[in-house]
């Protein structure tokens, strides 16, 4: 049988008074380890019976058959290690914040306890004691962090399943401006710059944007457009290139694998990257902006999801009517109204070609 190298092991050899060498193998080094096998034994190293003695004298792990354990288990996996790290940050925070932390709350309660169904009675009460936006986050990354572990075999049952979020942000008045798009992409670096224009132009979600590629786009008879299988929708949309996205995709060298990309020229691998690179750019502006005693260059609770407003805005400005836009957009009915609305409100110059049509339309009528 081929020998098993055991991580741990501490191996010490003794002269006997009889002058024979004895080896024996401790399960780890330092003051009470135990002995679990030794050179006069009939075990051979490696074999089943010497691992099972050195499983059996090993100490267990302070979070075996807690939630602690499946906590450990999930940061140490790639489904954690492929988030963002802004994500994996937010994660961290949820579980570790002295106060009121998923690990403080949870870690030390016994799986069979995550199992029981009575557990979403104590989730939704320590999710109402948060509150707000912060209670809503800390019970989405607990349900993350459960599906982990059911996926895993960790946990046999998903208690926390279908909780609608409580805390609702209406950021239908929230635009980038066309000034506060030109501030962002003269100052962020060029690579990020991109992110905003491209989503402005197109009004993809980050989940398709950020595997848009060179392929994705056809010449037609005036020009040229975007043709992408949406993710959301699972849908081919068909999208106008207009002036500003034809210059950025001019700038995209042939060979690129998508149309943006890092610092670096590699591909983003998650589309949270996205948001956070114009997040991460937006504040680092206005902070440069704010220590030379400058104004900010725009508003510092613009997020690039902000984007998809903006773009749809201009659907309306070019004729687009509201069924068109929410489909474009992928909206309500309801959601669409709600940001042509605002956008009217912020925006009073959407009246001013009304007149000019009310004299076409009486002109019309006197005939």
């Amino acid at each position: 049988m081929p020998r098993v190298n055991l991580k741990g092991i501490h191996k010490v050899r003794k002269t006997l008074a009889c002058g024979k060498v004895v080896e024996y193998h401790r399960a780890w080094r330092g003051k009470g380890a135990p002995t679990f096998w030794n050179s006069a034994s009939k075990i051979k190293i490696g074999s089943a019976a010497y691992i099972a003695a050195f499983a059996a004298s090993a100490p267990a792990s302070p979070a075996q058959g807690k939630f602690r354990s499946v906590i450990t288990d999930f940061l140490d996996s790639q489904d954690f290690k492929k988030f963002s790290a802004r994500y994996q940050k937010d994660i961290r925070t949820s579980l570790f914040h002295p106060t009121n932390g998923i690990d403080q709350e949870f870690g030390d309660g016994p799986l069979a306890a995550i199992n029981d169904p009575r557990i979403r009675r104590v989730v939704l009460k320590w999710r109402d004691r948060i509150g707000g936006k912060v209670g809503d986050d800390r019970l989405r990354h607990l349900q993350r962090i459960i599906k982990f572990g059911l996926d895993r075999s960790l946990l046999t049952e998903n208690r926390l399943k279908d909780i609608k979020s409580v805390y609702k942000a209406d950021r239908a008045d929230i635009f980038w401006s066309p000034e506060e798009i030109d501030a962002f992409e003269a100052m962020a670096p060029k690579h990020i710059g991109r992110i905003l224009v491209a989503l402005c132009e197109t009004g993809l979600r980050p989940g398709d944007l950020y595997r848009l590629s060179l392929f994705n786009v056809e010449k037609t008879p005036k020009g040229q457009r975007i043709v992408v299988r949406t993710n959301k929708r699972k849908r081919p949309a068909s999208i106008p290139v207009t002036r500003r996205m034809a210059k950025l995709i001019a700038e995209t060298p042939t060979g690129q694998a998508t149309i943006l990309v890092g610092k670096k020229g590699q591909p983003y691998k998650n589309p949270n990257y996205l948001g956070d690179a114009v997040s991460t750019a937006r504040d680092d502006i206005i902070k440069g902006a704010r220590d030379k005693g400058l104004p900010d260059p725009f508003r510092p609770d613009l997020r690039l999801y902000d984007a998809r407003g903006t773009a749809a805005t201009r659907l309306l400005r070019a004729g687009g009517e509201i069924g068109e836009i929410a489909t474009a957009m992928g909206w309500s009915i309801k959601h669409a109204t709600e940001v042509i609305e605002s956008y009217v409100r912020l925006h009073p110059d959407m009246a001013d070609g009304l007149g000019a049509k009310i004299e076409r339309y009486d002109a019309r009528t006197k005939l």
